[in-house]
């Protein structure tokens, strides 16, 4: 059995630690604007520190108080591309945030050190006594004690602006991915008209009333000229839409078979499985009808016997599995890239748009013979409004 699974977005996980050196260069490329940023605080603090040893020491200088606290300010601004990067990489969400706080203590631990010993040097070079008479290694203890909650805040307070500014970016490009969302399922809508409209396809279906008028059908003529006029009507009312209730979906491939039943007689077989649960289920709207129709396409119009077309629904789990079965002559070799497969990427494009990675579409030949698709969703009720359209 030859097995084809459609490409989703699962790979992109591998590239997370490309992701993360990418960030960390295009953080680095903005250090000078970081530098401009932490100066000043750095300005701020040294004005106040100035201001206060007046009252004390009128000598103290404006360059004493600049030495001792602009350096310890631009520390942060080299530490902010790696903090903004291991943010980005461990990101304090449900359900991983303790491994990523755990992973953030460790850095500002590791980061807390250099910097007390920054703020030593420059107190010692802007001659301040403690520091002059007491060795490195006697304060390190104290001042880590000293700084550790202003670093603990520091170190936050870049981190909460950077994952503002990341949740920024997203809406931003969400309202993108909506935009794009809704231009490709109006063109997935226009494309299945087009598909039904098409000279091959209205050229079947006129032939198949023809042959009815002469049998002298009237009521078979009437039925397929109802179905494709209501066909027609459904499609239209699903525009704008992204999700619908799994039971109009499924009205729909009702009215699209019944023209084909109507259409190859009783050379095509219809069987359905489809458990009610499933019925209120939330679906890409026209998603399935891409999958029958190459199930009817390429595994019944080819012979001249007749064929069979399973649909299936069930729910596994968190899962909304739909299936649709032939029993033709399977997929032959590099079928995905021969034409006539528009419809099966169209489908994999719109599920990518929805769903990302939450999701598996699979085409693979069947053992005994004809062709699965397998399409698996996150199981997401509609609304009870929703349901009752």
């Amino acid at each position: 059995m030859r097995s084809v699974s459609l490409p989703s977005v699962a790979n992109l996980r591998s590239e997370s630690g490309t992701s993360a050196s990418s960030a960390l260069r295009t953080h680095l490329r903005r250090l000078p604007m970081m530098m401009l940023i932490f100066a000043v605080p750095g300005l701020i603090s040294s004005t106040h520190a100035w201001a206060f040893a007046q009252s004390k020491d009128p000598s103290y200088t404006f360059a004493r108080a600049l030495l001792m606290q602009v350096p310890p300010w631009q520390f942060w601004a080299f530490a902010t591309p790696l903090i903004l990067t291991l943010g980005r990489r461990f990101q304090l969400e449900r359900d991983v945030w303790p491994r990523s706080l755990a992973v953030h203590l460790s850095a500002l631990l590791s980061l807390l050190v250099p910097y007390v010993s920054l703020v030593y040097c420059a107190s010692r070079s802007a001659g301040e006594k403690w520091y002059l008479e007491n060795p490195l290694s006697q304060l390190l203890p104290l001042m880590m004690a000293k700084y550790c909650i202003i670093s603990l805040l520091i170190y936050g307070g870049i981190l909460s602006v950077g994952y503002a500014v990341e949740y920024h970016r997203r809406y931003r490009e969400g309202e993108l991915a909506q935009a794009q969302l809704e231009t490709r399922l109006v063109h997935a809508q226009l494309d299945t008209l087009r598909a039904q409209l098409h000279p091959h396809f209205l050229f079947n279906t006129l032939n198949a009333i023809s042959v009815l008028v002469r049998k002298q059908d009237t009521a078979g003529s009437i039925r397929m000229l109802t179905g494709v006029s209501e066909l027609l009507r459904m499609a239209l009312n699903t525009t704008g839409r992204q999700h619908v209730p799994f039971h109009e979906d499924l009205d729909f491939l009702e009215r699209y078979l019944d023209i084909e039943q109507t259409r190859f007689q009783d050379r095509l077989q219809v069987v359905r499985a489809i458990e009610p649960v499933t019925l209120g289920a939330l679906v890409p709207s026209l998603i399935l009808q891409p999958l029958v129709e190459n199930a009817i396409k390429h595994g019944l119009a080819p012979r001249s016997g007749p064929g069979r077309v399973e649909l299936r629904a069930s729910r596994e789990g968190t899962w909304l599995v739909l299936e649709v079965l032939d029993d033709g002559p399977g997929l032959a070799p590099g079928w995905e890239h021969k034409e006539g497969c528009i419809g099966v990427a169209n489908v994999r494009a719109r599920l990518l748009q929805l769903h990302g990675e939450r999701h598996t579409l699979t085409m693979e030949n069947r053992v005994e013979g004809g062709v699965r698709a397998r399409l698996e969703l996150p199981f997401l009720v509609a609304s009870p409004k929703a349901r009752g359209t």
